[in-house]
């Protein structure tokens, strides 16, 4: 039996000593009966993290659902597994950190956001890493730095 990625996740909390029990349910799966998307409940935690999957079984997205609502970190992940997005959510809106990747693994967009607005100052970066453009975000604005 081929261990699934969200079994080997499992696993690998308890092996790390977690005290609070983790329940796992498949939700979804694809044509060849991998987990697409699985939720995992753990106890004494709010909510439930969502776990979905590339169907060559890599993880392609991973956060936690709070009251329906997007609540904390959110990362997405290429197929080939690197990076794609990490973004910060209160209670279903954006707030804090936003950051996207080029597909080489490279930086390619870094913010904040606040109440669901870009806000300060955001770094925009070529391909190989350099920075091209700053711009600062006020009252939801941009402006050239």
């Amino acid at each position: 039996m081929k261990p699934t990625p969200s079994l080997l996740l499992t696993l690998l909390l308890l092996a790390a000593g977690c005290a609070n029990p983790v329940e796992e349910k498949v939700t979804s799966t694809w044509p060849d009966g991998s987990p697409k998307e699985v939720h995992l409940t753990e106890e004494g935690l709010e909510g439930h993290e969502i776990q979905q999957f590339h169907a060559n079984g890599k993880l392609h997205l991973r956060g936690r659902l709070v009251g329906g609502q997007r609540d904390g970190t959110w990362n997405t992940y290429r197929e080939n597994g690197q990076p794609w997005s990490q973004v910060d959510y209160a209670a279903g809106v954006k707030q804090g950190l936003f950051r996207t990747w080029h597909t080489n693994g490279m930086p390619h967009i870094e913010g904040q956001h606040e109440a669901g607005q870009r806000t300060g100052k955001w770094d925009f970066f070529d391909d190989t890493g350099q920075l091209n453009e700053t711009l600062d975000f006020a009252d939801g604005e941009s402006t050239p730095n």
